[in-house]
C-alpha cells in the first residue's frame, strides 16, 4: 500500500491536507483558524492521482470556509459645494440699506409711496458709501406719494425708509 500526500489551496485561502490510500477515496473536511469570521461556503475539488503502479486513486476534497463580510468602512459624504451667491434682487424692501450690485441690481425702481406706520413719509437715498455721512449722498428725496428712482452701477448703496416695496421696472 502506498501513501501520497496532496496539498490543495482553495480560492478562499484555506489549506487542506489529504492523505489518500491507493485503491480508495476519502472525504476530508478542513477548517482554518481565521481571525475574521467569514460566511459559510463549501467547495468540492475532485482530483485523480495516478500512482506509479495501478490502480488509479480518485481523491475527493470537501473544504468548508466561513467568511463574514466586514461592513463597508464608514465614509464621509462628499462636502456640499458652497451655496451660490444670492442674485441681487429685483425688488427692494421698503426700509433698509442695500449694497448695489450685491443686494440690488442697478436699474429703475418704482414704489407706491409711504408704507403703513411711516407717518406718511417715504425717504430714499443713493450714496457713494454706507458710512451715513452727508457728503456720501449722491441724491435723495422724501415722497408723500408714489415715486421712481434710478439706481446706477456707480452707486455703492441704496437706502430707503418708510416706503412700500420698490419694484424694478427698467
Amino acid at each position: 500500500m502506498r501513501t501520497r500526500t496532496i496539498t490543495i489551496i482553495t480560492a478562499a485561502g484555506l489549506l487542506a491536507g489529504l492523505t489518500a490510500c491507493s485503491g480508495g477515496s476519502r472525504a476530508v473536511t478542513a477548517a482554518a483558524t481565521d481571525p475574521v469570521p467569514r460566511p459559510a461556503a463549501t467547495q468540492t475539488v475532485t482530483a485523480t492521482v495516478t500512482a506509479p503502479a495501478p490502480p488509479a486513486v480518485t481523491v475527493t476534497v470537501t473544504a468548508t470556509a466561513t467568511v463574514t463580510a466586514a461592513p463597508p468602512a464608514a465614509s464621509t459624504p462628499p462636502a456640499a459645494p458652497p451655496p451660490a451667491p444670492a442674485e441681487p434682487a429685483d425688488t427692494i424692501d421698503g426700509s433698509g440699506t442695500f449694497l448695489v450690485g450685491a443686494e440690488v441690481r442697478p436699474g429703475t425702481y418704482r414704489t407706491a409711496g409711504p408704507g403703513g406706520g411711516s407717518g406718511g413719509m417715504c425717504y430714499w437715498e443713493r450714496a457713494r458709501a454706507a458710512d451715513g455721512e452727508l457728503d456720501s449722498i449722491i441724491a435723495n428725496e422724501n415722497l408723500t406719494g408714489q415715486g421712481v428712482v434710478t439706481i446706477k452701477k456707480s452707486d455703492a448703496v441704496f437706502k430707503t425708509q418708510g416706503c412700500q416695496r420698490w419694484t424694478k421696472v427698467g
